[in-house]
């Protein structure tokens, strides 16, 4: 792998997709805590069932951009110890591992987007029958 320092210059994104993922997480925690916290009727508690589910959503996400930023970190350390011009050397599948991990959590954050959407339609819909 040639250029070892590659991996290590898309930390910066990282770090700022796993900060707007983990406020994202603090925000929706929020909400579901002031769901809970209110009186439980059948529409709040399927509100709530669903927005337990993007956490999760959410979860998932974050530990993936950390797994990748991890990999990402060992890949550019392996590389300029190992020096290899591979295409198959370990740094690279490394890189190449932890790219598939971000685009999965791409893909991750693309459904919680679509699904929050669709929450808060719900929510809408609901509060416009009342």
């Amino acid at each position: 792998m040639q250029e070892w320092y590659l991996p290590i210059t898309i930390l910066p994104a990282l770090g700022m997709l796993i900060l707007s993922t983990t406020s994202q997480m603090m925000t929706l925690s929020n909400e579901i805590n002031g769901l809970l916290q209110q009186k439980c009727t059948d529409f709040q508690h399927l509100i709530s069932s669903k927005k337990l589910k993007q956490l999760g959503l959410l979860t998932r996400a974050g530990t993936l951009l950390y797994l990748a930023s991890g990999i990402y970190v060992l890949s550019g350390i392996l590389g300029a110890l190992l020096e290899t011009n591979s295409f198959f050397d370990v740094p690279s599948l490394l890189l190449y591992m932890g790219t598939i991990f971000l685009f999965i959590a791409f893909i991750i954050l693309i459904i919680y987007a679509f699904r929050t959407v669709r929450i808060r339609q719900l929510q809408f819909d609901n509060n416009h029958n009342l």
